[in-house]
C-alpha cells in the first residue's frame, strides 16, 4: 500500500510538472483594445493589399509587386536594395531588403514573403497569402520612428516561399539567411498571413493535437509561434499583441514536423537566431487558402491595423532608443 501511495505521488508530481512545462509553452488571451486603429492606416493597408493583388505574384507579372514594394519602402525613407539570386532551375529571383542602420552592429529582421502560389488552376489573388503580411510590413516601414536606433532594423520582402520552392534551398529566406551575420542577429520576426479573422464558434481548427485544451476554438486571434529557443522573443511580441487583440503564444520543442513552421522563419532558427512567426494561422483557419477566393474583400483590415500598431510598439522597444541628428 505504501509503495502504491509513493507511486501515485510520483505520477501526480510528474503530471504537474508536465502541465507546468506546457503552460510555459502556451499562452492565450481574449482581450481586445477599445481603441481602433486610425482610419487612414486601415485604408493604407487596404490599398497595399489591393495593389499587390492586381497581378499574379509569380511568373512575369511578379515585377509589379516588386516595384510597388520597393517604391513604398524608399518613399518611407529606407535604404533599399534587391538581393538577387538564381534558383536551381536557373531562374533569376530577388528579395527586397530595406535597412535602417543602428549603432550597435546588432540587428533585428522583420520579413514577409511577397510571392503568391501558382496553383495552375486559374488566378490566385493571394490576398491573405501573403499580401496581408506584406501590407503590414509596408505600414511598419511608415510607422517605425525615424532616426538612428540602437540596433539595425532590416525589413525584408522574401521571394520564393511558395511551392515548388518551399522547403528547398531556393527559398528567398534561405538565401537571405545564408548571407546573414547570424552571430549579430538578435531576432527574426516572420509575418505570415495576417488578415483573416472570424468570430464564429469553432472557426479555429486544431493547431496541433490536443490544442483545444489550452487554445481558443474561435478564429479571432493572432498567433505567435516558434521553438523553445525563441521563447523570450515570442513572449515579448505576445505581450504587445495581447494589448490590441486576442492573441496566442506557442513555443514548442520540435520544429519542421509541424504546420507551425510552414513559413520563412524555418530557415533562421537552425542558425541559432531566435525566430518567430506572427500569423492568423493560415490554412488552418482560412478556407480561401490557395484558392481564387483569397481576395482583398475577405480580410479584416481593422485587425491588421491592430497587429501593425502592436508590432510597431514592440519593434521600437526591441531595437532601442533613437538618436536624431543635431543639425
Amino acid at each position: 500500500m505504501k509503495l502504491l501511495k509513493i507511486a501515485a505521488t510520483v505520477i501526480c508530481l510528474l503530471l504537474l510538472s508536465l502541465v507546468s512545462i506546457i503552460c510555459t509553452m502556451v499562452e492565450s488571451t481574449s482581450v481586445q483594445s477599445d481603441m481602433p486603429p486610425a482610419p487612414e492606416q486601415v485604408e493604407r493597408l487596404r490599398v497595399h493589399v489591393e495593389t499587390l493583388c492586381e497581378q499574379p505574384r509569380h511568373g512575369a507579372t511578379i515585377e509589379h509587386a516588386r516595384n510597388y514594394i520597393e517604391e513604398r519602402l524608399r518613399t518611407a525613407g529606407w535604404e533599399v536594395r534587391r538581393q538577387q539570386f538564381i534558383t536551381s532551375d536557373g531562374e533569376s529571383r530577388c528579395n527586397i531588403c530595406a535597412l535602417r542602420r543602428g549603432r550597435s552592429g546588432k540587428r533585428f529582421i522583420i520579413g514577409a514573403h511577397y510571392d503568391s502560389c501558382d496553383t495552375g488552376e486559374g488566378p490566385n489573388p493571394g490576398a491573405d497569402d501573403n499580401a496581408s503580411a506584406v501590407a503590414v510590413l509596408l505600414e511598419l516601414a511608415e510607422q517605425l520612428p525615424t532616426g538612428t536606433p540602437l540596433h539595425d532594423i532590416e525589413l525584408v520582402a522574401w521571394d520564393c516561399e511558395e511551392p515548388p520552392h518551399f522547403d528547398t534551398e531556393d527559398m528567398g529566406s534561405a538565401h537571405h539567411a545564408a548571407h546573414a551575420d547570424a552571430d549579430n542577429v538578435l531576432g527574426l520576426i516572420c509575418l505570415e498571413m495576417l488578415g483573416y479573422y472570424s468570430d464564429e464558434p469553432d472557426s479555429q481548427p486544431s493547431l496541433f493535437p490536443g490544442h483545444s485544451l489550452l487554445l481558443p476554438t474561435v478564429g479571432n486571434f493572432v498567433a505567435v509561434v516558434g521553438n523553445l529557443q525563441a521563447r523570450s522573443l515570442a513572449k515579448e511580441i505576445f505581450s504587445a499583441l495581447q494589448k490590441e487583440l486576442p492573441a496566442v503564444r506557442i513555443n514548442i520543442p520540435w520544429a519542421d514536423e509541424t504546420a507551425l513552421f510552414f513559413s520563412d522563419h524555418r530557415n533562421y532558427h537552425p542558425l541559432g537566431i531566435p525566430s518567430v512567426m506572427v500569423t492568423d494561422t493560415a490554412m488552418l483557419r482560412n478556407p480561401h487558402y490557395h484558392e481564387p477566393t483569397d481576395t482583398p474583400d475577405t480580410l479584416n483590415y481593422e485587425q491588421m491595423g491592430r497587429v501593425t500598431r502592436a508590432l510597431t510598439r514592440i519593434i521600437t522597444s526591441l531595437t532601442g532608443p533613437m538618436e536624431t541628428s543635431s543639425e
